[in-house]
């Protein structure tokens, strides 16, 4: 009994330290125009690691390793670079932001970054503040459609999809200097295929999928 009670705490000591390891050697693209001059910064930081997996890192806010201070430019960095792979501030990702959240960048091309999170494996990292409006749900059943704001894959997974335009800031609401993260929802689909058809008879069946989704935005990469 003895045993199975200190394999027990062992376990949960060890998960405790995995998911609150810090970690060092992050890169950053502090705005959209870093990006785009590829200025990548590289300070001296760290973070606790709160929850994370292959596909988001959730965290303490940066601080400097020499002086302890809170990082407040890293803390608002539009992109991490962290081991070869580059994530998206989820603070900057519209109705479903989560803070101190950095979502890996799945989709890299020259027109867009496209993210998507399993609702159920990456729930730490969405937040769900879903502010949808009559506008969009209108448009949505004019064409006939039923609005989606999240998309199956073909096993049947769930997930949250964020597209971000690289090639032109889709920020015109304030002076940070990003480019919004937007949930790809029906409406969006439906543009960025120009009211395709075929397209719009797969959303009315249920027969759209991420993995159409990810084949289209690979697409308007390669243009």
């Amino acid at each position: 009994m003895k045993k199975l009670f200190f394999l027990f705490v062992l376990a949960i000591s060890n998960f405790y330290l995995s998911q609150n390891q810090r970690i060092t050697g992050m890169e950053f693209y502090y705005g959209f125009s870093d990006y785009k001059k590829d200025s990548l910064a590289k300070p001296n930081v760290y973070a606790e690691v709160k929850s994370q997996n292959e596909d988001y890192i959730k965290m303490s806010p940066f601080r400097y390793t020499d002086t302890d201070k809170k990082a407040k430019k890293e803390n608002r960095a539009w992109l991490m670079k962290y081991q070869n792979n580059l994530y998206f501030s989820m603070t900057y990702a519209a109705y479903i932001y989560s803070f101190d959240t950095f979502a890996r960048v799945k989709v890299i091309g020259k027109k867009y970054f496209l993210v998507y999170l399993d609702e159920v494996k990456d729930k730490k990292a969405i937040s769900y503040n879903n502010p949808y409006g009559g506008g969009l749900l209108g448009g949505a059943l004019n064409a006939g459609l039923t609005p989606k704001f999240a998309w199956k894959d073909k096993k049947g997974n769930s997930y949250k999809v964020l597209l971000i335009d690289i090639e032109k800031s889709n920020n015109t609401s304030d002076k940070r200097d990003v480019s919004f993260g937007l949930v790809v929802d029906t409406r969006l689909i439906v543009k960025l295929t120009d009211n395709d058809p075929e397209v719009i008879s797969k959303l009315k069946t249920n027969q759209y999928y991420l993995e159409d989704i990810i084949d289209l935005i690979n697409k308007e990469n390669n243009k």
